[in-house]
């Protein structure tokens, strides 16, 4: 008997369960919006929920079945999103009505230290207010200086990659360019965002490198509670649950604050992102906590460490597949150094580049590192098509999701959209480009505001592996990347290997 009970219990338990992963399967039918059939706690987000697929294919794939309608229902793990299909539409919410659409939806849990205090994820006029004084941090002329701290992470690398070629006799040497580029791209944001100088090559247990590895939620345990907090948001706030460990996230509280205290006493002065934050701190109105300057700071290891890191690696993966690319980009890498009459890349000098420009669009449109953005709804608002027609009545609360990587591989806007073809943002050609279908760093008045910060990094990464080294491809170059990657990024399990032949 007491078997028999504890089994129909369990069976209740379970069906309890099933109802509450699918109690919101029903919204869109309601409203009368076209929506793909969902399935239990996944939704139509199975394929990167399990690891399966890359998040990017996976909404793809999606947005390529449901592209004839303008808008349309799909489900995030059990969170209902409306998705926009259309650039024009796309335009009206993020742009001309943005004022009903201001901000992106929380996906982390407000518990998280710092998080709350991130400019991407602040709200209204906090964020306006925080926007507006951030601006002037990520300028040219700020970058410009920024360049001379990149310059040395560029430089150690270099000297890492010298040490690995005079090991191999002279001769072309196989290395795993995600390892290598998450190295420097923990020290550029160590030099640049928290005024710390570590070299991650010749001391890759660094303390700043091991705690920072466990920010990065798109793999391991972090992925998995992030995945909880989207699933599960009530019961994770509940249980007071974070996803980062409350000492690490202390460690760069501290790191920050410690280097604040010691600037203001000695009188430093040092181009980086904490001065920057020091400064505007003094010239804005608002009494910043600590918590707030270094929460900008933070924000460096989501948008920047893995970002950074992979837009190396997919423009590499792709030069090394596109010869013709890879000799015509490194001639005009040879060209700038002529020019520099011997002197040090700068930020300048990147910028006088128009094929390394090209080059990096173009593996940003194809290998989208942000596969879609978002909007939450703030106030009741009806979507009409250019004759005034009723689309679609969103409510307060509704979330919006914008699926860049859909957009980018859409052969109507992006003939061939499997080939590589830098000469797509050519002077000539880039006018073609329909607007709002072209969107690396989101859209509106809440993109990204570090993309000039996220694009000389990699430019200058680029600029010196190139003038160094001719990139080839070694055994273990994954032959599918598209097909082989998962989770939230392009990085396939098997690494990214390619070989590096030294240049006479």
């Amino acid at each position: 008997m007491a078997v028999l009970e504890i089994c129909l219990a369990l069976l209740g338990i379970g069906f309890l369960i099933y109802k509450w992963s699918t109690a919101t399967f029903k919204t869109f039918e309601k409203r009368g919006l076209p929506f793909e059939k969902p399935y239990p706690f996944v939704g139509n987000m199975a394929g990167s929920a399990f690891q399966t697929t890359s998040f990017q294919k996976q909404l793809t794939e999606l947005y390529d079945r449901n592209r004839h309608h303008k808008i349309v229902g799909i489900f995030n793990m059990r969170t209902p999103m409306i998705q926009l299909n259309d650039p024009e539409v796309i335009k009206k919410i993020c742009v001309k009505d943005f004022d009903y659409f201001p901000n992106h939806q929380i996906f982390l849990s407000p518990n998280e230290r710092l998080v709350k205090d991130m400019l991407n994820v602040m709200k209204d006029q906090r964020w306006k207010h925080m926007r507006n004084t951030l601006t002037p941090v990520f300028t040219a002329a700020k970058m410009r200086n920024m360049f001379t701290l990149m310059n040395d992470s560029f430089a150690e690398c270099l000297q890492h990659l010298n040490t690995a070629s005079g090991s191999a006799s002279g001769k072309g040497f196989e290395v795993d360019m995600k390892v290598l580029c998450n190295k420097l791209s923990n020290d550029v944001i160590a030099t640049t965002a928290f005024g710390l100088k570590v070299n991650s090559f010749d001391n890759p247990k660094n303390e700043f490198y091991s705690i920072g590895q466990n920010l990065v939620f798109s793999r391991g345990p972090q992925f998995f509670k992030f995945m909880l907090s989207i699933a599960a948001p009530k019961l994770f706030q509940f249980f007071k649950l974070t996803i980062f460990d409350a000492s690490k996230v202390e460690y760069f509280v501290r790191l920050v604050v410690d280097a604040i205290k010691y600037r203001e006493k000695h009188n430093i002065h040092r181009p980086d992102m904490i001065q920057l934050l020091m400064e505007s701190k003094k010239e804005s109105q608002d009494n910043w906590s600590d918590d707030e300057i270094v929460a900008q700071c933070f924000i460096f290891f989501f948008a920047a460490f893995e970002n950074n890191s992979n837009l190396v690696c997919t423009t590499a993966y792709e030069l090394l597949h596109n010869p013709d690319i890879q000799e015509r980009l490194y001639e005009e890498v040879k060209d700038t150094k002529e020019a520099l009459s011997g002197g040090s890349l700068n930020y300048d000098a990147v910028q006088k580049m128009p094929y390394m420009d090209m080059v990096i669009s173009e593996s940003l449109r194809k290998w989208t590192l942000a596969a879609a953005t978002d909007r939450h709804c703030s106030k009741d608002y009806t979507l009409t098509d250019e004759d005034g027609k009723k689309l679609f009545d969103f409510k307060v609360g509704d979330r919006i999701n914008i699926p860049i990587t859909g957009l980018h591989m859409d052969e109507r806007y992006f003939p061939e959209p499997k080939k590589f073809d830098p000469e797509r943002f050519s002077e000539e050609r880039k006018g073609d480009l329909v607007p709002y279908t072209y969107l690396p760093f989101g859209v509106g008045p809440r993109n990204c505001i570090g993309n000039r910060y996220a694009l000389m990094q990699v430019k200058g990464m680029l600029y010196n592996l190139l003038l160094n080294y001719k990139i080839e491809a070694s055994p273990r170059t994954e032959k599918d990347l598209w097909g082989s990657a998962r989770g939230f990024n392009f990085t396939p399990r098997s690494g990214f290997w390619m070989q590096l032949v030294p240049r006479k």
